[in-house]
């Protein structure tokens, strides 16, 4: 039962025992002389209050049960119209740049909104192995245009490192209690934070990262709010991906490019080498000069040193680009639905 329900039949029987009070007092003091035809009268109109105090409790109960239930639905549908515009906005940042951390410095403020915290993070998962971790401050306006790195951590003894393990949300309700079991988390306790909630950015099996929410008071966070999060960590790591894609497919190009490159210059000095040996094997055949036939071979020798390391050369960079081919076919899926499954 509500409180205001409570209220409300309280107050309903408090008049009705206020009026039989009343009415007692009324007979004691000799207002009415009370006769059998006044008594069933009497007994016929209390009955009628009485069954119209408890239809009336029991309407506004059902009455106050109905608010209830249409103030939970409008509350959800309020939180799930907040979410569609979280994902909008995410989407919409996302389709001008696939910047995942320039895209999580203007959600964080919505991001806010959804779950009540005072600071919001970000940590991503390099190619070394270790989190680059991006901080938001939802509760002043932010001075920087682009955000940086700010602590880098290792995987081991963080809870970082442990989410991303376990693929498990995380909920820590006291920082102090697990200060000296995380490295990250100390960090938190040391800056006056005492609870936590750490969602991995998980995408087909494959985590990237953490999205990370922290309270200055203990044991703020709960299911619901993974729940209310969980939908734009999966944005946040299909958004990674395709950014690491990406970068992937520029190393590729520029690499091809320079192969190219390399190729052209070197097929142009091999042919010029081709021409010096010519020239040099038509003065050895016509000269009997011993010490220009000397000089002559060691320039064909030189020339074809010059011509082994170009060859060596364009074996490198043939090499070279077919590995960096393979890496990026490997961790290009070939459908979204391959998002994450190469590891």
């Amino acid at each position: 039962m509500s409180t205001r329900r409570r209220a409300v039949t309280v107050v309903i029987w408090v008049l009705v025992a206020a009026l039989a009070v009343i009415d007692v007092v009324a007979w004691a003091a000799g207002v009415y002389t009370l006769t059998p035809l006044l008594a069933a009268i009497l007994a016929a109109a209390w009955l009628l209050v009485v069954v119209l105090a408890l239809i009336a409790t029991r309407r506004i109960g059902n009455l106050a049960t109905a608010l209830s239930i249409t103030e939970d639905a409008h509350q959800a549908t309020r939180e799930q119209v907040a979410q569609l515009q979280m994902h909008n906005a995410m989407l919409e940042i996302l389709a001008r740049s696939v910047d995942v951390p320039l895209a999580f410095q203007a959600l964080a403020l919505r991001i806010a909104q959804l779950v009540p915290c005072d600071r919001v993070g970000l940590a991503l998962l390099t190619e070394n192995d270790e989190f680059q971790t991006y901080t938001a401050r939802v509760t002043e306006e932010e001075r920087r245009t682009r955000p940086r790195p700010e602590v880098v951590f290792k995987a081991d003894r963080t809870a970082i490192g442990t989410a991303v393990r376990s693929r498990e949300p995380m909920i820590i309700n006291d920082t102090a209690q697990a200060a000296p079991d995380y490295l990250d988390v100390n960090v938190l306790h040391t800056s006056g934070f005492g609870s936590g909630l750490l969602l991995p950015l998980v995408t087909k099996g494959r985590a990237v990262g953490t999205l990370n929410v922290v309270a200055r008071r203990k044991g703020v966070f709960t299911r619901r709010h993974i729940e209310t999060l969980m939908p734009v960590t999966e944005i946040f790591a299909v958004a990674y991906v395709a950014q690491q894609l990406q970068l992937a497919m520029t190393r590729h190009r520029t690499l091809q490019s320079v192969t190219d490159l390399t190729l052209g210059i070197s097929a142009e000095i091999n042919s010029a080498l081709q021409a010096i040996v010519g020239h040099c094997e038509l003065i050895e055949r016509s000269t009997r000069d011993p010490e220009l036939r000397r000089d002559v071979a060691g320039i064909v020798r030189q020339s074809e040193r010059i011509t082994a390391l170009l060859e060596k050369m364009r074996s490198a960079s043939n090499e070279r680009l077919s590995e960096v081919a393979d890496t990026v076919r490997q961790r290009i899926p070939s459908s979204p639905e391959g998002f994450g499954e190469k590891t």
